[in-house]
């Protein structure tokens, strides 16, 4: 069963619908407001990663698609943006992304002439035609615009009060009913609290207003009254832009539509005073349910402009999708399993190798950053962090390198590595924080490693180490991926035999990149001679006779007299061996190797 996630993304609040394909309501949360032009775009995200991840908690199905209704989405640059992240968070067939209105007046009137007419906290006017023409009027905000909302009867309410106090108006119960609803002393503390309060919280007061209309406060009366003509006004002029008939649809939808009989009837009569034909309706569908249509919708008109990822022409990653012959792993007997994920697991190995001359580069540059003093730094989320710390914590024993010249970052910290915390894969914050505590350089090499190679944590992460001179390597399993660091390196691993269990084959091919980068990254640097692990620590028995080992093998002297020189050496198997081949002394032999740059081949070399 395919589902649907819808969401309402309001400048007051956020609302999640989860829809199955017959449209019928799944599961419903709500949060706070994630209006990205007032709250910001990480904000933004956090409150829609956290009602979407609320919502489809516990649900195994695909998601066919993800749509948002964005307060303040109106730039195409903005959608397009949101849209690819709730992509890449909810790995959706596709995302959608529009502005808060358009799916409003698209669930209920389709493709025909309408009009919409929000009278909430803001207020706004959208009207389309039959041609794909329209037209948005107001919604400008508290300060250019709002004629006709809930924050302007409230304003022209406190400015109405203030006059009767000051002898300049007629008498009314505003004075003393709304700083009761304000919960302040009197109305002389009114002008402070009106510096102070929120646009939702002083357009609040409406109802206040609007009940003291209902029980004959003339002033109160008037204010309802003036503000619905206002908003009459706006549809009016958006009809005649368009050449609409007067006969034509208004929708009504909002807080003073819903809440106030009053403001609803002089809104009315306000505009068939100009339009005497129009038909007035409350819409059918609104909030999340409005914007399932948007997410159920094959094609969108042009009255909806929308921001959509993958755009047309982009491929879903292959790791996200089923292979051609689908793995009923549930109905094959246990060797089946096996059978099956081995084939699958030598794929794994063939697109390492198809990948070599990019991994070769990528050796290259980590062995440049080694040399130069620089770090190799992993960057990953989820199974991808754990791989890159993985090895960054296996170079020390292995190759005898400092801990610090070989990083490992994973989202979520030290906790991941033991725990699933994969909503940390989309804190960008946070990957630009650990970053910035890394203060990686020119020298240093940064590994982002994401299986889709869209995972937020890590694009951000890379693109601030580019910020800070460091160069950059964006290691995936997606062949679609080709930007994001100076190297993209490609392994088209396929489909999963579970799709988007990316610690299977992705996991596996990328384990086996992450070995060679390292290895040979320490060849070229001079931790291996004569393909032997002379950098290794002898830190416990079982390493100290393979360090035994390596000595006699590369002095050509028995294994008791290897030990003899290993202990004279402190444990430095590279030191043992410039005494044994050399016939020098532990302090001699440690001078020689370092002045040598702690490589074995130069310090055993003549020029030495």
């Amino acid at each position: 069963m395919e589902l649907y996630l819808a969401i309402d993304a309001g400048g007051t609040g956020t609302r999640a619908g989860l829809y199955d394909g017959r449209g019928r309501l799944v599961a419903e949360t709500e949060a706070g407001p994630s209006n990205p032009i007032a709250y910001g775009l990480d904000t933004c995200l956090e409150i829609l990663t956290q009602v979407g991840r609320e919502v489809l908690a516990g649900q195994p199905d695909p998601l066919a698609s993800v749509a948002a209704a964005v307060s303040g989405a109106r730039e195409a640059d903005l959608r397009e943006t949101l849209a690819q992240r709730l992509y890449e968070i909810f790995h959706p067939t596709r995302a959608i992304v529009t502005d808060d209105l358009r799916p409003l007046l698209f669930a209920n009137a389709g493709t025909d002439a309408g009009v919409l007419a929000i009278a909430g906290t803001g207020s706004s006017v959208l009207a389309q035609d039959a041609d794909g023409r329209w037209v948005l009027v107001g919604g400008r905000g508290a300060i250019l615009g709002d004629e006709g909302s809930a924050y302007r009867i409230a304003v022209e309410a406190m400015r109405a009060a203030a006059h009767a106090m000051d002898g300049l108006g007629p008498e009314t119960r505003l004075v003393e009913e709304l700083p009761v609803a304000a919960g302040v002393d009197n109305f002389t503390a009114m002008p402070g609290y009106a510096e102070r309060a929120s646009k939702q919280v002083v357009a609040d007061l409406a109802r206040v207003v609007c009940q003291l209309a209902e029980e004959g406060d003339a002033v109160a009366a008037d204010c309802v009254k003036q503000q619905a003509g206002r908003l009459a006004e706006q549809v009016a002029v958006a009809a005649e832009r368009l050449g609409l008939p007067s006969g034509i649809c208004v929708y009504e939808h909002g807080g003073l539509f819903m809440g106030s009989l009053r403001y609803r009837d002089n809104f009315e009569e306000a505009l068939l005073a100009t339009m005497p034909d129009t038909e007035f309706r409350l819409p059918r569908f609104s909030g999340h349910r409005a914007v399932l249509e948007v997410a159920r919708a094959t094609e969108l008109p042009s009255t909806v402009p929308t921001g959509v990822y993958p755009a047309a022409g982009i491929p879903l990653s292959p790791t996200e999708t089923a292979p051609e012959n689908r793995l009923n792993l549930d109905e094959l007997p246990a060797e089946e399993i096996v059978r099956a994920m081995n084939r699958e697991d030598m794929r794994a190995a063939e697109a390492v190798g198809r990948a070599a001359p990019a991994i070769a580069a990528v050796i290259e540059a980590a062995a440049e950053a080694i040399r130069s003093g620089g770090r190799i730094v992993y960057l990953g989320a989820g199974t991808s962090g754990r791989l890159g710390v993985l090895d960054a914590s296996e170079c020390p024993p292995t190759f005898g390198i400092e801990p610090e010249r070989v990083v490992g970052l994973i989202a979520g910290g030290e906790k991941a590595l033991r725990d699933s915390i994969e909503d940390s894969e989309d804190s960008t914050p946070k990957a630009e924080a650990d970053m910035d505590a890394v203060a990686p350089t020119e020298r240093d090499l940064v590994v982002g490693i994401a299986a889709s190679g869209t995972t937020p944590y890590v694009r951000a992460g890379l693109e601030r180490a580019r910020s800070r001179g460091a160069k950059t390597v964006l290691l995936c399993c997606n062949p679609y991926c080709t930007d994001g660091a100076d190297i993209v390196l490609t392994l088209d691993t396929g489909p999963e035999a579970l799709p988007g269990s990316t610690r299977l084959k992705a996991g596996t091919a990328t384990k086996m990149v992450l070995n060679m980068i390292t290895t040979g990254a320490m060849a070229l640097s001079g931790y291996v001679y004569d393909g032997l692990m002379v950098g290794m620590r002898p830190v416990n028995a079982k390493l100290r006779r393979r360090a035994a080992r390596i000595i006699s093998t590369l002095s050509e002297i028995n294994p008791v007299e290897a030990e003899e020189y290993l202990d004279a050496a402190e444990g430095r198997i590279q030191v043992a061996v410039l005494m044994a081949r050399l016939g020098l002394d532990a302090d001699v032999a440690r001078e020689r190797f370092e002045e040598a740059g702690g490589n074995l081949r130069a310090a055993l070399s003549e020029d030495a």
